[in-house]
């Protein structure tokens, strides 16, 4: 018999923690299947009956809490949490393992703070029959329960991958290779030694511990969503005491997914995701080489017209990236386009994810301003085609001063118009989103809710997904959505020490000392994003810098819709801006390219995102005319 302290016990253990996150993670997307179902259900009876509910609204809410959290141990299994990696990669194992042994004990240590606490409140919830304030008065304990449940996973989770990496760190035998980071017993020290440093500064001058601690966590390839948390987790700590600061961190979690404006970023990407598996993609990539292909550059020209129309659904330009970018990449290299204008164009083209409404970046935008995500939605439509346009442009100009290109053999008016055919099941949905959001008949939620429903219907219908790969649809489309999601939970408890410690305040005050002009307060935030866009994705970025630079912002009398639109269009870099740009990595990972071609490709595109940054700011009209027609219902 097998000791049970032996090793074939810690690798059943393991495999048997693996999998209750895989079936946490299948669970909570047919969680999000169901939210989309209910949402829709609402709409159909508020539109065509009269009869709104008046549960569906907060249920779904109550369906991204247990969403948010069970997703997150699958997340991690997964490795799809975002992590700043710019140091990882220079190392080898012998310094990288250690690092990422210190890594997984911070997310174990987190989680299990969260788990703790977010027990005590289940519990004292229970024992005091606490309800939620809303007209359905749910038990709070049951929509805690899954903050609970989903900790509890994420602590297996990271601890199961902490004695990985504890193992193997021991067993020795770890690759070295040259260069200081390479030098674990250099390394090492000089971390630590950091960490007491920043640990000090929270006291001494906590403004300047919460910026170094965050900055040391992120270097040293801890996940995002961590750093975030162990950050806001300590300071809340030191500012509040022991107790009652790490109650308010599980509270803080808590409430930061009760929401449900943000449970419009899982319903998008989980559309986005059907769509994919439905061949939607390819069809639409079909349709606009059709219509465009036989013009000098057409193929690249199609390529962003569909990378703008799957942008206009999925809300990801991650995704719209690799949706696209399979399908294009070989087809142009394959008529000799030019490599790094292949790979710029579908990079860069992936990017109008962000600005091409629905945007995930919009609705992060939204929740930290509580601004209107629908006019934040429409007031992205005009500059994204413009953006698109510019695209397409250079690219024709690119093809027809390089020769490099071959032209696609005409389409006849027939072709074209039964491409269309095929495709219009596709087409239709951004239709859909947008003119559901612009009339007022949905929310952008709701918007996301019924696209949901609409394209997986057509799908099935049409046999592109089959019921038995519905289970993998929507596990796949989970990745995403939960790393997101637990930077936002992160992201809001270090807001909590921002408000506290009133910085957005001392950022007024010192733009007043200046006496600068708006113009030139707005080059400097462009400036310090672009930086942060070199290191940290889109989604961190808003989150940490937003509830100090949006007060500032409304001081300068600037238009809160314009500027998310503006920034939105900033952050485009950060997502083809080496070494974060992930977009970047999804192209060099479907054309196996070298990365300085990827780069070369880019390079052209983010100076054209410039010039369309100088057109937004001579002409703010273009961001804000259009949600100024809106139905209000649509706000």
């Amino acid at each position: 018999m097998t000791d049970i302290r032996g090793e074939s016990f810690w690798v059943k253990a393991g495999n048997a923690i693996d999998g209750l996150s895989n079936s946490s993670g299948t669970l909570t997307g047919y969680f999000m299947l169901f939210a989309a179902i209910i949402t829709t259900y609402e709409v159909i009876m508020r539109h065509f009956f009269g009869k709104p509910t008046i549960w569906a609204h907060d249920i779904s809410s109550y369906v991204l809490v247990w969403f948010s959290f069970m997703s997150a141990a699958y997340g991690l299994k997964e490795g799809t949490h975002i992590k700043v990696d710019v140091l990882a990669n220079h190392m080898s194992p012998r310094t990288k393992i250690p690092m990422e042994t210190i890594s997984f004990a911070l997310i174990f240590m987190y989680s299990l703070i969260m788990f703790i606490f977010a027990w005590q409140m289940c519990v004292d919830a229970f024992v005091h029959n606490e309800t939620d304030a809303t007209i359905l008065a749910a038990p709070m304990y049951l929509v805690e329960l899954g903050m609970v449940i989903g900790t509890f996973l994420l602590s297996l989770q990271s601890f199961r991958m902490l004695i990985v990496k504890i193992v193997t760190w021991c067993r020795g035998n770890l690759e070295s290779g040259p260069g200081v980071l390479n030098k674990s017993g250099v390394v090492l020290p000089v971390y630590l030694i950091l960490a007491v440093i920043s640990i000090w500064l929270y006291i001494a001058h906590p403004a300047a511990g919460v910026i170094a601690s965050m900055l040391l966590l992120l270097f040293a390839g801890v996940p995002v969503f961590t750093a975030l948390g162990v950050v806001g987790a300590v300071g809340l700590l030191i500012l509040m005491g022991p107790l009652y600061g790490l109650q308010q961190t599980a509270a803080i979690g808590l409430k930061s997914m009760n929401s449900n404006v943000l449970l419009a970023i899982p319903l998008y990407i989980l559309c986005g995701q059907i769509m994919s598996d439905g061949g939607m993609g390819e069809e639409l990539f079909g349709v606009a080489t059709k219509w465009v292909g036989n013009i000098p550059g057409g193929l690249a020209v199609a390529t962003i017209g569909a990378c703008a129309f799957f942008a206009a659904i999925s809300g990801s330009s991650v995704a719209t990236a690799a949706t696209i970018g399979i399908i294009a990449i070989p087809e142009m290299l394959k008529r000799n386009y030019e490599p790094t204008l292949v790979y710029g164009a579908v990079a860069a083209g992936g990017t109008l994810g962000i600005l091409i409404p629905p945007s995930a970046a919009m609705i992060i935008y939204s929740v930290v301003t509580e601004e209107s995500t629908g006019a934040l939605f429409i007031g992205g439509i005009i500059p994204g085609i413009i953006l698109a346009l510019i695209f397409a442009a250079y690219a024709v100009f690119s093809c027809v001063r390089s020769g490099r290109y071959e032209k696609a053999d005409p389409a006849s008016w027939k072709d074209r118009f039964l491409a269309i055919k095929t495709s219009g099941w596709g087409l239709l949905t951004p239709i859909l989103i947008l003119v559901t959001i612009y009339t007022g008949i949905c929310t952008p939620t709701e918007s996301a809710a019924v696209a949901v429903i609409y394209v997986l219907f057509v799908s099935m219908f049409r046999g592109r997904i089959p019921y038995k790969q519905l289970t993998q649809t929507v596990s796949h489309s989970i990745r995403s959505s939960t790393m997101i999601l637990m930077i936002v939970v992160g992201a809001i408890q270090v807001g909590m020490i921002s408000t506290f410690l009133q910085l957005p305040e001392a950022a007024i005050d010192l733009v007043k000392a200046t006496h600068a002009s708006n113009l030139v307060i707005v080059m400097l935030l462009c400036v310090i994003y672009f930086i942060l866009g070199l290191f940290l994705e889109v989604v961190s970025i808003l989150l940490i810098t937003m509830p100090i630079v949006y007060p500032l912002i409304l001081f300068m009398n600037l238009n809160g819709i314009w500027f998310g639109v503006f920034i939105v269009l900033l952050m485009q870099m950060a997502l083809i801006t080496p070494p974060v740009g992930l977009n970047v990595y999804v192209v060099q990972g479907i054309a196996n390219a070298e990365m300085t071609d990827v780069v070369k490709g880019v390079i052209p595109f983010m100076l054209l995102i410039l010039v369309g940054m100088v057109i937004l700011w001579l002409f703010p009209d273009l961001a804000t005319w259009l949600p100024g027609t809106m139905h209000l219902g649509g706000l």
